[in-house]
């Protein structure tokens, strides 16, 4: 019986491929967070704020501070990304901080973390934003032209639809909401 040596092909190809590094991303402090134009986001607990870029490239990728200490994420090759551009961000942080999606992307909060006294969050143009792992005792929520957020809140939701899209949300809190032209605000989970 003669074996193949495609097998051992296969393996040396594997062992020769570089591997994707994760890249740290220098920023200063932060109090929210917004993604533009697509990519997905992880926060996770950690003892201090850093940002990690798990994949893509810093070529087609911004990263900056504003004014109001809001990082903001945002692919900034149109053009010139690679078709079906990967991006992927751990974001670590003491606590969640506020965080919106623009134009696409999801922003997904991981289990772990302290309650907190106060989360906002609000998508605009599509996305998906889970903070489905936070206890949150208050609520903003908001969703513009499309998108889905998914929150816990303890004590009160404060919830805004316009043009479609949809807050979904657990637990028995005080809900105020607007609804206009489409799209829901329920509990369903």
């Amino acid at each position: 019986m003669v074996r193949s040596i495609y097998p051992l092909f296969a393996v040396a190809l594997l062992a020769a491929a570089p591997g994707l590094a994760a890249e740290p991303v220098p920023v200063g402090a932060f109090k929210s967070v917004e993604l533009e134009a697509g990519g997905d986001v992880r926060i996770v607990p950690g003892p201090v704020q850093r940002v990690t870029l798990v994949e893509g490239s810093r070529e087609f990728t911004n990263f900056r501070i504003r004014r109001d200490n809001q990082l903001v994420i945002s692919t900034s090759c149109y053009e010139r990304c690679p078709r079906n551009y990967p991006l992927r961000i751990q974001i670590e942080s003491p606590f969640v901080p506020d965080v919106a999606v623009n134009a696409g992307g999801r922003i997904v909060a991981s289990p772990g973390f302290a309650p907190q006294r106060q989360l906002s969050a609000a998508v605009s143009a599509g996305g998906t934003i889970d903070l489905r792992a936070v206890d949150a005792y208050s609520v903003s929520a908001a969703v513009n032209a499309g998108g889905d957020i998914y929150v816990r809140p303890r004590s009160t939701l404060s919830a805004a639809v316009n043009a479609g899209g949809d807050i979904h949300y657990s637990g028995n809190p005080a809900v105020s909401m607007a609804v206009q032209n489409g799209g829901e605000v329920r509990r369903d989970y």
